[in-house]
């Protein structure tokens, strides 16, 4: 019961916002190809990285534009849904949080659905794209498995997105200046999620796999799709660690609450 009705308020809060960016038709038109424009840019650079050297470590540009697709589409739809959590540190500086914590619904589905990303439509829209194209130029034994597999991907790369950029602007109740840079840091650390991990060094390997885990939102699931390592299948830990993402993202909010010191007005 209180799950289906998150779930009701969700859709609830979702219409309201989709209503009120609709008011501003030329800037929701602006934001929608935004979006579409930015992550087409890194495309471009893909594709001039690729006209001048050969596959890398045996990842041709289609597979890695498939992982790019996937890092896109979830982008775009944690962007949309879920916009709000980048304005906590405002509510929490401004004292608006005190009118979240009075009402009789959760506080973080409040902060969570508060604004929408009118330009993660933009991202939803090139992800689906880019996935469609590189389909049919990369070559996926689609079997049952492959196929249950990527639902249940999209669904966890988003709640694991949302659940780390949401616990990293929780650091408002820590850091209480009123321009924080430590979100964005974490946000941008998830542009590692767009190329295979064994580009990098091993010090950040394990650091996008076990400390901020942006490796099973992109790798490791291309991995298992294109059957390129034999522990592929540790692609379907994928949704445990969208759970343990939350548990921690509200482990942090509820800890920094005990800090926020309301303006009472």
């Amino acid at each position: 019961m209180r799950l289906g009705r998150t779930f009701f308020l969700f859709t609830r809060f979702l219409a309201q916002n989709i209503k009120i960016n609709l008011e501003y038709k030329a800037d929701f038109v602006i934001m929608l190809f935004s979006g579409s424009a930015l992550q087409l840019l890194g495309l471009m650079f893909l594709s001039v990285l690729y006209s001048r050297i050969p596959p890398i470590q045996g990842w041709t540009m289609w597979e890695i534009v498939l992982i790019l697709a996937s890092i896109f589409f979830t982008e775009g739809v944690v962007s949309f849904a879920f916009e709000g959590m980048w304005r906590t540190m405002r509510l929490i500086n401004l004292g608006d949080l005190d009118r979240f914590l009075l009402r009789p619904v959760s506080p973080i589905l409040q902060i969570l659905t508060y604004d929408l990303g009118v330009h993660g439509i933009g991202n939803m829209v090139t992800g689906v794209i880019l996935f469609v194209i590189a389909l049919g130029r990369t070559h996926i034994v689609w079997t049952a498995d492959r196929i249950l597999f990527l639902p249940v991907l999209i669904v966890s790369a988003a709640a694991i997105r949302t659940a780390i950029s949401f616990a990293a602007n929780c650091s408002g109740f820590w850091l209480t200046s009123f321009y924080n840079a430590f979100p964005l840091m974490v946000h941008q650390m998830a542009d590692f999620a767009k190329y295979p991990a064994t580009l990098f060094t091993e010090p950040i390997q394990f650091f996008i796999t076990v400390i901020l885990p942006y490796a099973f939102i992109g790798y490791i699931p291309a991995v298992y799709l294109f059957n390129k390592q034999a522990w592929g299948a540790l692609a379907w830990l994928v949704p445990v660690v969208a759970v343990w993402c939350i548990l921690i993202a509200r482990i942090v909010f509820y800890r920094g609450l005990r800090r926020y010191d309301s303006p009472g007005n």
